[in-house]
């Protein structure tokens, strides 16, 4: 869809001063479901995003619902599978196996245990994963693809996951363990494979992660496999770009984000990344502008998409790391959840496939600040389409400066709030493609912070 229809499509136009100043403005509908993918994912030739069977794009907009196999009754797994639909979320990442953040872990609410032999990969209890496979088909009804980690390692090889467990089975006892579960899952669609969990082994452990793998792609060569390492280090240079990998990721804090971005967009070999974990709503002290920054430098940084984390909905009122202060039905209608929704919305309507990260800051070329309030951006390589997100550094105003040079025509603008969806055009006659030109933020995006998108189309 050209920017241009993009600008008015369910809006009324507002006119708006080159300072910003709005005239009018008009919300934007609740963003529909997620379209149906058709399963499973694959990279693109290019290697720089995913696309579904039919060659469709797939934005990943994801849900952390780490223990939503152990902790939820059936009805319940149905509830939240059917919101997350609703919203827009076409991706949740699911941990198989739970070892700490259950109510009865590792055990399902109704009691089924994984294995017949406590701890013991060898003994797999076919009722549990029967059961598991259950919610993966709800999840694949829904049009919702389940990163699914098979065997989680946990926190610096402690008592969150399996580390300990997997090491003491040793590497023949983990390749059959991956081969019972590739074999059992291999002909649901909707499945891309994460390995390891919030852990990097030593290279002389690092089998706990591959002989899983190795398992799996002996009875599966058709679903993606990636990995879940250890915050701010990646993956793929950590765990020696081993050949299951297919798609990388970032696990970062906000100190780390454009640096990590950055790294994953220029490794080599190619391949599609999403940020599959940051600071999560409701831990860390964390606010709403902070929860979409993660999420809108990540997709301007090149990745497939990103991943929202929710205290309590990860755990789902189990057993979790922070106070609460809300149950998780009630967190489902949370800002990040919302604010998400609408991230979808915004970048589904634009060729986001296509969009390139800004280097050397050739189009913002004054008032892109520094640090975790750089603004960033990204562009179509036919100089048509530029977007820029600019973090909040409070409710005051930030001026950019914009080179119109860099755009192959007349340049149309159009701020873009990310905290309700409404979109107001700066300029209503285009700008000339020629010298700078300064933008300023609309100030108080509403949520007492100062975050937005700016679009530029050259018509």
């Amino acid at each position: 869809m050209r920017l241009s229809v993009l600008f008015c499509l369910f809006v009324t136009v507002a006119t708006v001063s080159n300072e910003g100043k709005a005239n009018a403005e008009a919300p934007v509908g609740v963003p529909p479901p997620a379209s149906a993918a058709a399963f499973p994912l694959k990279p693109v030739d290019s290697g720089r995003y995913l696309i579904d069977q039919k060659g469709e794009p797939f934005l990943v907009t994801g849900d952390s619902a780490w223990s939503l196999i152990v902790q939820l009754a059936e009805e319940d797994i149905d509830h939240y599978l059917q919101d997350r639909r609703k919203r827009g979320f076409n991706s949740i990442i699911v941990n198989l196996l739970e070892h700490k953040f259950c109510t009865h872990a590792p055990n399902t609410r109704a009691g089924l245990a994984p294995f017949t032999k406590a701890g013991d990969f060898s003994t797999p209890n076919p009722a549990y994963f029967d059961f598991a496979y259950k919610v993966v088909k709800k999840a694949a009804d829904q049009g919702i693809v389940v990163w699914l980690c098979p065997a989680y390692l946990g926190y610096g090889g402690g008592d969150e996951g399996w580390f300990q467990e997997m090491k003491a089975g040793g590497r023949a006892k983990i390749r059959g363990y991956g081969r019972f579960v590739g074999k059992r899952f291999k002909n649901l669609p909707n499945i891309v494979w994460v390995m390891g969990g919030d852990f990097i082994p030593d290279r002389a452990d690092q089998w706990t992660a591959s002989e899983v793998a190795e398992g799996i792609r002996a009875e599966d060569s058709s679903h993606l496999m990636c990995a879940h390492g250890s915050r701010g280090k990646s993956v793929a240079a950590g765990l020696g770009n081993p050949a299951w990998l297919t798609v990388n990721t970032t696990y970062v804090d906000a100190n780390t984000l454009i640096e990590s971005t950055r790294s994953e967009y220029d490794h080599r070999p190619i391949r599609p990344f999403v940020l599959i974990e940051a600071i999560y709503e409701g831990e860390h002290n964390s606010t709403p502008d902070q929860v979409r920054r993660q999420a809108y430098l990540t997709m301007l940084g090149g990745a497939s998409g990103q991943f929202l984390g929710n205290n309590p909905i990860w755990h789902f009122d189990g057993p979790g790391l922070f106070p609460v202060k809300t149950t998780w039905k009630e967190a489902l209608d949370g800002p990040g959840s919302r604010d998400m929704a609408r991230l979808r919305e915004l970048f589904a309507g634009l060729a986001w496939h296509r969009l390139e990260p800004e280097r050397n800051h050739e189009i913002v070329t004054a008032g892109y600040g520094q640090g975790i309030a750089t603004a960033l951006t990204a562009r179509t390589a036919d100089k048509r389409l530029a977007v820029i997100y600019i973090p909040s550094t409070g409710i005051e105003s930030r001026s950019i400066t914009v080179d119109l040079a860099r755009f192959s025509g007349p340049v149309t603008a159009c701020w873009y709030n990310p905290t309700n969806g409404r979109r107001t055009v700066n300029n209503a006659t285009p700008l000339p493609n020629r010298d700078s030109h300064p933008f300023r933020t609309p100030g108080d995006n509403g949520s007492k912070s100062n975050d937005w998108v700016l679009l530029l189309e050259a018509r």
